[in-house]
């Protein structure tokens, strides 16, 4: 795989992981849970032995290490549930994007397509005073490389550009050098420009070179346009599940949202697993001065253990929790 390949994929991973047709399984279920057991002893037997080979003392490395069995037990049974109930999810959200883009290809460019953007944007939060661009000064539409829709994003004035793009055509770097030049020339310093095809690979540089001229256009493809639809629960994504929306919660549902928050804070961001990891460091520190000397640095070991797995539960649940925002960097700078 070349580079530019490379740096294309990595652009559109996480959009992608959500409307991208999921594989299947095709473990049964018995097999699943044998895949984790297996795992569980196999990780625990190398724990054992880090610990054993440490402290050449096997009986307190065997009761050290017994906890972190059953912790890895749990561990990865809760990881196989998030990933069937992330496959389900997918599942849906497959299906939900294959709708909209079918729905979304049938409208008309300038009657159907930007209004519905404009109706689109103006249900996400930030966005505000979204509305088509003027007909006296529009030099949008299919076919050219105007502002279609104007608004406000987080205090900047946002001009957007609506492409209803047919078959496999991709937006080329030509498409954005107009765009800026329509934005420069009417004082826009912040640009959306959104397709329901794919961008060029050359797209990227020519961004990066607008930005450097003081103006920042950010773009949406289709996978990013399916997010955003789902953010703002329009379409097929106005059923539950989709989009985001407080529901009331019963006394089980308020323990159970308390319980998720806490989870969250504790495991729900890689920020988290770079300090457990540190903690983990300091503390294996400590045993390696304190262990020839006193019972307490097995504490320390086993503390420092317990860290660095939690390190790897964050890095493993946090990857589940944390999504790229299609508008993150939007309207920041002024």
């Amino acid at each position: 795989m070349s580079f530019s390949k490379w740096q294309e994929r990595l652009r559109k991973r996480s959009p992608l992981r959500y409307f991208l047709k999921p594989k299947e399984d095709s473990r049964s279920s018995f097999g699943k849970r044998v895949d984790v057991l297996v795992g569980s002893f196999l990780i625990w037997l190398a724990s054992f032995l880090v610990l054993s080979s440490l402290t050449n003392r096997p009986a307190a490395s065997l009761a050290l290490s017994l906890p972190l069995l059953v912790i890895e037990v749990l561990v990865l049974q809760r990881y196989r549930s998030l990933r069937e109930r992330r496959f389900r999810l997918e599942q849906r959200l497959y299906h939900a994007g294959q709708k909209f883009l079918g729905e979304i290809s049938k409208m008309d460019p300038q009657r159907e397509f930007c209004p519905y953007l404009r109706d689109l944007l103006a249900k996400l939060p930030g966005f505000e005073e979204v509305r088509l661009k003027g007909e006296k000064d529009q030099k949008g539409g299919q076919g050219n490389q105007g502002i279609d829709l104007e608004g406000v994003y987080q205090g900047s004035r946002v001009a957007v550009r609506c492409v209803l793009q047919e078959g496999d055509k991709k937006v080329l770097p030509d498409d954005i050098r107009d765009f800026a030049r329509a934005l420069q020339q009417s004082e826009y310093r912040h640009g959306l420009f959104i397709t329901t095809g794919e961008f060029d690979t050359g797209v990227f540089s020519v961004l990066k070179e607008s930005a450097r001229k003081g103006v920042q256009i950010k773009p949406v493809n289709k996978y990013r346009l399916m997010d955003l639809a789902r953010r703002a629960g329009t379409g097929v994504f106005q059923e539950d599940g989709f989009a985001g929306g407080a529901k009331a919660l019963t006394a089980t549902g308020r323990r159970t949202a308390v319980l998720t928050a806490l989870r969250d804070t504790a495991f729900g961001s890689r920020k988290r697993a770079k300090s457990y990891f540190l903690y983990g460091l300091l503390l294996f520190a400590g045993y390696l001065v304190l262990k020839s000397s006193t019972a307490l640095s097995l504490i320390y070991l086993f503390f420092a253990v317990l860290n660095f797995g939690f390190s790897a539960y964050s890095l493993l649940f946090g990857s589940q929790l944390e999504e790229i925002d299609p508008l993150e960097g939007l309207g920041q700078k002024k």
